[in-house]
């Protein structure tokens, strides 16, 4: 998936500019996208993983999305961050881009230069971010109030920050907040 062009992602519709905020309709093509990523991160994590779960609005049938698939990796707690590094790079897979520390663990992206198709984003396995990513998906999944409420916030974020993707990411950080500080779930005992 990772080193795609823009031409080749035209016909799933993934890529995106990383300056650029845009929601596109679902695409029901990205849960098979999502899936063949996380198997493709399973094997270049080989046994530093424990799970791999595609996450995030791309993950949600229905749901409008910035077309970008969302990849939650859970390694096991103290692996060294250069393990990581040295086996999601490899042959050019993914190229690293920081550590989001709380916000999202190590941060991996795949397309080509500021086209971005995909987000990798590994944490540990007792982490709060790892179980934050598994509630907010089922929540999605689980909770039409919940998926709604999303939407028109991701909507009308969208348009405020259409050019701002830092900006857009904060924002929609305090209403991913909102919505688990809300939520009754419980996460689930083992990702799908």
């Amino acid at each position: 998936m990772s080193g795609r062009s823009a031409e080749q992602s035209a016909g799933d519709g993934l890529g995106l500019d990383r300056r650029e905020v845009r929601l596109s309709p679902h695409n029901p093509d990205w849960v098979t996208l999502g899936a063949r990523e996380c198997a493709a991160v399973t094997a270049l994590l080989g046994p530093l993983a424990v799970a791999v779960v595609h996450v995030g609005s791309t993950a949600v049938p229905g749901l409008e999305a910035k077309p970008i698939l969302d990849i939650a990796a859970a390694v096991r707690d103290q692996v060294p961050i250069d393990d990581v590094v040295t086996r999601l790079c490899a042959n050019g897979s993914y190229a690293y881009d920081g550590d989001r520390r709380d916000d999202g663990g190590l941060l991996f992206v795949g397309g080509e230069g500021a086209f971005r198709t995909v987000h990798v984003h590994v944490v540990g396995q007792g982490s709060r971010a790892w179980e934050d990513y598994l509630r907010f998906h089922a929540l999605l999944r689980d909770d039409p109030d919940a998926r709604d409420a999303y939407q028109t916030a991701k909507r009308q974020l969208a348009r405020t920050f259409a050019r701002d993707r830092p900006g857009y990411t904060k924002a929609k950080g305090i209403v991913v907040e909102e919505l688990l500080g809300s939520d009754d779930h419980s996460p689930p005992p083992h990702p799908e």
